[in-house]
C-alpha cells in the first residue's frame, strides 16, 4: 500500500441537535411501539497500526506491513474505525510521548479525550486537555499537532459524514473542558418521556431512572459522557439527529424494533433520527455519545 493522505483523513484527523441541558424537566415525544427503529452495530472491530508523518506540508501515513518506507520521525498509532452513514467513530491508541504532526480535518470532527493527557496545539495556542474533555475541530482548520503525555491511552473522534458547517476561513475550533458530571433523572409523564438534568433531578418521581452525565457545550452539536449504574434502563428518540454511541466500559443492552443487542467495551452503535430505542446497563457502564446531523 502506498502512503495516502486519505487514510490520514479517515483514521487520524485528530482529535452533534445539541444534547439537552435543561434547567427544569422538559417533555420529549413519547416512545411509540409502532415506529421502526434503525440501529447499526459494530462489534469486535479489528485494530490496525498506522504510521503518520509530515513532509513538505503534506500529512502522510501508511498501515503497518505496507511497502511504504516509514521515516524515523513517524508517529505510531493504533486505530479502530467504526463507519456509519452519518459519521465515523475512531478509537485511537496513543503511546506515551507520541506527538502527531500538523494536519487539516476533512470534516467537522468532535474529539473526546477518554484516557489521555495531552498538550493540544492549534495555531499559536497550546492547551492542556485531559480525560472527559471534548473539542470541536472545524473542517479546514490547520492543527499543529498534539503531544501525548502521562502514559498515553485511547481517545475518540466523531467525524461527520459531510464537509462541515462552520467553514470559517479564519479557523474555528471549540474546547469544552472541565465540565462537571451532573445527576440526571428520566421518566414518563402521560406518555411523554421526560429528562431532568442537574439539581432538578432530585425532585423526580420515585419511578424515575437515575444516572449521571457530563455534557459538552459545542456549537451546533451535542456530545456527552453517560454513567449508567447496573440495571438502569433509559429510552428516547431524537427527531433531527442521529445518535452515535461508543461503550467505554461495562456492557449495555440496546433494544430497537423488538430486538436486543448486547454491546461491550469498545463496541459502537448508531440510533437513527426519529426512531425509538432503549439502553439498559447490564453492568455499571460508561458511554460516550454525539448527536450528529444525518447523512446527506
Amino acid at each position: 500500500m502506498k502512503p495516502t493522505s486519505h487514510l490520514a483523513a479517515a483514521a487520524l484527523a485528530l482529535i452533534a441537535s445539541s444534547a439537552a441541558r435543561p434547567s427544569e424537566p422538559a417533555p420529549i415525544p413519547a416512545l411509540s411501539a409502532s415506529s421502526a427503529p434503525a440501529v447499526i452495530l459494530h462489534q469486535d472491530v479489528p485494530l490496525m497500526t498506522v504510521y503518520a508523518w509530515e513532509r513538505w506540508g503534506n500529512f502522510i501515513n501508511a498501515e503497518a506491513g505496507s511497502k511504504a518506507e516509514i521515516p524515523y520521525d513517524a508517529a505510531r498509532l493504533q486505530v479502530k474505525v467504526y463507519t456509519f452513514p452519518s459519521g465515523e467513530i475512531r478509537a485511537i491508541r496513543f503511546g506515551n510521548g507520541v506527538r502527531t504532526h500538523r494536519h487539516i480535518n476533512q470534516t467537522d470532527t468532535i474529539l473526546y479525550s477518554w484516557q489521555t493527557h495531552r498538550v493540544h496545539f492549534v495555531g499559536d495556542q497550546a492547551v492542556v486537555v485531559g480525560p472527559g474533555d471534548f473539542a470541536l475541530h472545524q473542517k479546514g482548520v490547520y492543527h499543529s499537532g498534539e503531544e501525548i503525555r502521562r502514559g498515553g491511552g485511547i481517545d475518540l473522534e466523531f467525524a461527520l459524514a459531510y464537509g462541515g458547517r462552520h467553514n470559517d476561513p479564519t479557523g474555528f475550533w471549540s474546547l469544552a473542558r472541565d465540565h462537571p458530571v451532573q445527576p440526571v433523572a428520566a421518566w414518563q409523564v402521560n406518555g411523554a418521556y421526560v429528562e431532568a438534568i442537574g439539581a432538578v433531578a432530585a425532585s423526580a418521581p420515585a419511578t424515575a431512572a437515575h444516572f449521571r452525565v457530563r455534557i459538552a457545550d459545542l456549537p451546533d452539536y451535542g456530545a456527552r459522557e453517560i454513567y449508567l449504574p447496573a440495571g438502569t434502563a433509559i429510552a428516547g428518540r431524537v427527531d433531527d439527529r442521529d445518535r452515535l454511541m461508543f461503550v467505554l466500559s461495562g456492557r449495555v443492552k440496546v433494544t430497537a424494533a423488538g430486538n436486543d443487542h448486547i454491546l461491550a467495551a469498545e463496541d459502537a452503535a448508531r440510533a437513527e433520527r426519529g426512531k425509538d430505542f432503549a439502553i439498559t446497563a447490564l453492568d455499571d457502564a460508561v458511554i460516550a455519545e454525539a448527536l450528529v446531523p444525518p447523512a446527506r
